[in-house]
C-alpha cells in the first residue's frame, strides 16, 4: 500500500505543480485582498460586498450588480417586487436595541434585505432572532440572508423559529460575482477587481485550482486501484497535522512555557489550527491562556479555568486597560472568555511557510502569550 500511495501522490503532485506554474506565470497568485489581510474579517468582506451592491457605488454600474445578485438567488429570494432601482445599502447598521446588521438593503417601499455575514466568528446571543424582531418594521416585506463560507445553518440559539435563507461564499457569492464580471466587461478596473475578489474567495473556500487540472486529478483518482489508495490517504489526513505539530511546534512551545513557569497542554491540530492551553500555578486554577477553534473560528485569549468562576469586573477592567496599553485594541469578551481575539485560520501554505520551514507562527503565538502575561500582572487573584 505504501508504494501505491507514493505513486498516487506523485501523479497528483505533478498536476498540482502544473496548476501552481499556471498561476505563477499568469500572475494569478497576486491578490490585493490577500495582501491586505482581509481573509477572516467579516467587516472587510461586508464592505466589499456592499460596495458592489450599492447603486451609488463608484463601480459606475448603478443597480446592475444588485439586480444580478437578486437574480442569482432566483426563487430563493422571496420579496415580491423589491425595487432595486431605488435601493439604499448600509453597512454596520445600528438598530439601537437589536444589535448591528452587517449589510442592510432598503428600497423605497418599506422592504428590506438583511445580510448577516459570518466568515469565522460565532453567532451572538439570539442574533437572528433580534434582527427578525427589528425587521418587522418593514411591513411590505423583508428577508434575512445568513452568509457563510459553506452555507451552514445558524446556531439553534440564534436562529430558532426565524425564517432565513442560507447562502454561501463557495457557491452563491462566487456565482453572482462571475456574472458580474460579464456585466463589468467594459470597465476593466472594476472587472479585474471583481476577478481578484473571486480568486480570493476561492482560496478561502479551497477552490483555487484550475478546472482542467481538477478534472485531471479526478480522472487519476477515479481508477479503482487509486480509489482505495485515496481512501487510505483521506482516513489519515487529519492525523498528519498532529504529527507536524509534535515535530515542529510542540517542542518549542514546551521549552518557552517552561521558561515562563507555565504548563503547556497540547490538545490537537487540524489544517486550520493548533489547539493548546497554558496554565500558570500562580493563577490558582482560576485562569488559563487558550488557543482554540470553535464555530469555524480560530482564536486565543484568557479564559476561566473553572466553569463556576467568573472574573470580577475590576479584574476585567485592569486586564483590558493593560491590553490597550500594550497595543491590543481589537478584542472581544464573554463570561467564559474575559478576553479573546480572532486569529487567521491556518492553511497548508501557512503550515509550510510559517510552521514547518520557519518560526513565524511560533513567534506570533509567543508574542501574544507574553502580552497577555504582562497584562495580567496587576490582576488580583483572590477577587
Amino acid at each position: 500500500m505504501v508504494k501505491e500511495i507514493q505513486n498516487l501522490l506523485s501523479q497528483v503532485a505533478i498536476i498540482n505543480n502544473k496548476n501552481e506554474e499556471i498561476l505563477s506565470a499568469s500572475g494569478g497568485r497576486f491578490n490585493i485582498f490577500e495582501i491586505c489581510g482581509v481573509n477572516h474579517y467579516e467587516n472587510a468582506h461586508s464592505c466589499i460586498i456592499a460596495a458592489f451592491l450599492n447603486r451609488h457605488g463608484t463601480h459606475s454600474l448603478k443597480y446592475k450588480l444588485l439586480e444580478c445578485f437578486l437574480e442569482t438567488l432566483d426563487d430563493k429570494f422571496t420579496i415580491l417586487d423589491f425595487n432595486y432601482k431605488k435601493s439604499k445599502v448600509i453597512t454596520e447598521f445600528s438598530t439601537s436595541k437589536d444589535g448591528r446588521i452587517d449589510i442592510l438593503i432598503e428600497d423605497d417601499q418599506s422592504k428590506a434585505i438583511i445580510i448577516e455575514n459570518k466568515i469565522h466568528a460565532s453567532d451572538q446571543h439570539e442574533q437572528l432572532l433580534r434582527y427578525n424582531r427589528y425587521a418587522k418594521k418593514y411591513d411590505k416585506g423583508y428577508q434575512i440572508l445568513y452568509l457563510t463560507l459553506d452555507g451552514k445553518k445558524a446556531s439553534e440559539q440564534s436562529g430558532k423559529g426565524v425564517d432565513y435563507l442560507k447562502i454561501s461564499y463557495k457557491d452563491d457569492i462566487i456565482n453572482w460575482l462571475e456574472k458580474c464580471v460579464s456585466i463589468a466587461t467594459r470597465l476593466p478596473m472594476v472587472r479585474e477587481t471583481i476577478i481578484q475578489y473571486i480568486n480570493h474567495i476561492k482560496q478561502l473556500t479551497n477552490q483555487d485550482m484550475d478546472t482542467k487540472n481538477q478534472e485531471e486529478i479526478i480522472e487519476v483518482i477515479s481508477k479503482v486501484e487509486s480509489l482505495r489508495v485515496a481512501k487510505a490517504i483521506s482516513q489519515n489526513y487529519s492525523k498528519i497535522f498532529n504529527f507536524l505539530a509534535e515535530k515542529h511546534f510542540n517542542p518549542k512551545m514546551e521549552e518557552f512555557a517552561e521558561k515562563k513557569g507555565l504548563k503547556y497542554k497540547y490538545v490537537e491540530s487540524k489544517e486550520s489550527h493548533i489547539r493548546f492551553d497554558l496554565d500558570n500555578p500562580n493563577m490558582y486554577g482560576k485562569y488559563k491562556i487558550g488557543f482554540t477553534f470553535e464555530n469555524n473560528s480560530y482564536h486565543y485569549g484568557l479564559l476561566n479555568h473553572r466553569s463556576n468562576y467568573i472574573i470580577s469586573d475590576r479584574n476585567k477592567e485592569i486586564l483590558h486597560n493593560n491590553l490597550k496599553n500594550n497595543g491590543v485594541t481589537s478584542f472581544k469578551q464573554s463570561d467564559w472568555w474575559p478576553f479573546y481575539s480572532l486569529l487567521p485560520n491556518l492553511s497548508i501554505d501557512k503550515w509550510d511557510k510559517e510552521i514547518i520551514n520557519s518560526d513565524i507562527f511560533f513567534n506570533d503565538c509567543k508574542e501574544k502569550i507574553e502580552t497577555l502575561l504582562s497584562a495580567m500582572k496587576n490582576i488580583k487573584i483572590n477577587e
